[in-house]
């Protein structure tokens, strides 16, 4: 039998072989296939055509760590309770809040 691994209440079959995810935050599709078409990106091109190539919906708010904690997680911010850290206008200071309610 196949070990699997439980994670938020449902059962996933463990890798098979070891299992990378690359995430590229903050950046156009349109700006990689840019690059990809002209050579600048050769090692991007190869993960893409030989990996698989996902592209997936931002959770709101749209903040890097809320985002990549729900990939991680595969649950919404407002069920992981990630925190934001955002500056406040004309001041420079930082606030951080949750994002869970």
């Amino acid at each position: 039998m196949r070990q699997t691994v439980a994670v938020n209440g449902r059962d996933y079959a463990w890798p098979r072989r070891p299992t990378v995810v690359v995430c590229v935050d903050g950046s156009e599709p349109d700006y990689m296939k840019m690059a990809i078409a002209s050579g600048l990106a050769p090692n991007l091109e190869r993960l893409m055509r030989t990996g698989s190539n996902l592209r997936a919906e931002a959770a709101m708010p749209r903040f890097t760590n809320p985002n990549n904690i729900s990939i991680i997680t595969g649950v919404p911010p407002a069920v992981q309770g990630s925190i934001a850290k955002c500056g406040v206008a004309g001041t420079g200071d930082a606030v951080s809040g949750s994002l869970s309610g």
